[in-house]
């Protein structure tokens, strides 16, 4: 078993997989709330995108808080895992249509895209600027 970062390029391919990260957003009081989510790399700007409704549970926690959120994305082939973990500061923006339309086209199939397209559950997104970023190969 050994052990390794990945390249830029590498963690690039492997965040465009259609992957549901897991997100964790600061809840005082108690244990992070966590949540798996779709996201979006921007490879261009290294940051990423969540698409959210307005009212969820996590977007209250980003207003109360810090701003601050962490993402970890990860597989396991085998003996094999890989894993993108992120902390970064997030803004909470309205939903983008561009952000949209490539999230459906990264995770569900052709025919369901205008559908979705046509009433999503989100209606707005965090704009995340990674403070850090650490990645992993082992196997």
């Amino acid at each position: 078993m050994g052990f390794r970062i990945m390249h830029t390029e590498e963690m690039a391919e492997f965040l465009a997989q259609p992957l549901v990260a897991v997100l964790a957003i600061d809840d005082p009081g108690w244990s992070p709330h966590v949540t798996p989510v779709w996201f979006m790399y921007l490879p261009d700007s290294g940051r990423f995108q969540v698409m959210t409704p307005t009212k969820s549970k996590k977007t209250r926690l980003h207003r109360t808080g810090t701003g601050e959120l962490s993402l970890s994305i990860q597989t396991v082939e085998g003996a094999t895992a890989k894993y993108v973990n992120m902390q970064g500061v997030a803004r909470f923006l309205p939903l983008d249509a561009d952000l949209l339309n490539a999230t459906v086209e990264k995770y569900l199939p052709e025919e369901a895209r205008a559908a979705y397209v046509a009433d999503p559950p989100e209606d707005a997104m965090f704009d995340i600027t990674p403070r850090r970023i650490t990645t992993g190969v082992i196997g």
